[in-house]
């Protein structure tokens, strides 16, 4: 992920001293400056934002906005009483999805002391998301007309089948829609980390649903790519074989059944309220999964247990920590709740 380091100095704290008897206030002064961005951490011959550019917010704790500007319009020294701050720089304000403008910045709470200089250092990085898509030529010869539209609370983004560009997205949740003269057709959603760049080919569906996942690692942000197929068969598979499995989605609706569910295993060591998507990881009776291999949200999971030797040994993320983001096919029963969520218990058989 590029990297680079803003730093800002808190110093000078005044003491206070007696004049004839007067009590003076005792104060700190802020200033701020920017280091020479560390070389082990740009990898790509890539451009900075201009520093001069960011926005600075300086606030105390009870909610006094002490400077918000530019960085390079920042007066020589903001002079502060002893108390709690929070700062924080940005490259952009970014309220609503854009394409071409990716966010950079970071945040501090820091405590002014009296007698006391205080430094701090802010890393900055990519803080929204960003998504790309391609299409195959049966997708285009399908939805032949309109574009996509990118859908979220803070607003929509129309995507067209010619678009070159990346469209940034805040992180969270995003809905992808087919939108023509005739209406909007729901695709399919994800949800976005921050720092995360998204290339999505979408394929117009065939005789089964699938969704090819992977991951790749790269020193400026973390780019998944992923083929999506879309269409009427995608809600087809009844479960009764591992080629035939039924998402997550549609095993939530199959409560006592015994069938083949899929999902990608996204965590492990859950309890009533919550899930650990960051090994590594202390229990090998259960795993989580999700239809998104990025996802985050613990609503989202389907807890699985472990029970059968053979299916414990080869899936819990003690002993195979490799298997985080892996995509599975699992039999068991579906059950209302195992650890508070949707679930699958007596797993008797797997594919990977």
């Amino acid at each position: 992920m590029k990297r680079f380091v803003l730093m800002g100095v808190l110093f000078s704290i005044i003491l206070a001293s007696c004049n004839m008897g007067a009590f003076e206030e005792r104060q700190a002064s802020l200033s701020f400056s920017f280091a020479v961005p560390l070389k082990t951490t740009v990898t790509k011959a890539v451009s900075l934002p201009d520093t001069n550019s960011f926005i600075l917010l300086v606030k105390s704790n009870t909610g006094e906005t002490l400077y918000n500007g530019l960085y390079g319009s920042r007066p020589a020294e903001i002079k502060v009483p002893a108390g709690t701050y929070e700062v924080s720089v940005r490259s952009i304000e970014f309220d609503k999805p854009a394409f071409e403008t990716p966010q950079y910045g970071d945040s501090k709470v820091i405590v002014v002391s009296n007698g006391e200089k205080v430094s701090i250092a802010f890393l900055c990085k990519q803080l929204n998301s960003g998504m790309r898509f391609s299409f195959s030529e049966n997708f285009l010869k399908k939805y032949n007309s309109g574009y996509l539209l990118l859908e979220q609370e803070a607003g929509n983004l129309e995507y067209l089948f010619t678009e070159q560009r990346t469209a940034y997205l805040k992180a969270g949740n995003v809905s992808i829609c087919h939108k023509s003269n005739t209406g909007s057709v729901p695709l399919f959603c994800r949800t976005l980390g921050a720092g995360e760049i998204h290339n999505i080919t979408l394929e117009a569906s065939a005789a089964e649903s699938a969704s090819e996942f992977t991951i790749k690692v790269d020193t400026t942000v973390v780019y998944i790519n992923e083929k999506v197929v879309i269409g009427d068969e995608f809600s087809g598979d009844d479960g009764s074989s591992a080629q035939k499995a039924v998402s997550v989605s549609q095993a939530k609706n199959r409560i006592g059944d015994t069938l083949w569910v899929w999902g990608y295993i996204i965590g492990g060591d859950m309890s009533s309220s919550s899930v650990t998507f960051v090994g590594p990881f202390t229990k090998d009776s259960h795993i989580a999964i999700a239809e998104n291999a990025s996802e985050k949200s613990r609503d989202a999971c389907f807890s699985v247990e472990l029970s059968k030797t053979a299916v414990k040994n080869a899936l819990n993320l003690v002993a195979n920590p490799s298997n985080l983001g892996r995509k599975v096919f699992l039999k068991g029963v579906v059950v209302e709740s195992y650890f508070g969520l949707n679930g699958l218990k007596k797993v008797s058989e797997y594919s990977m």
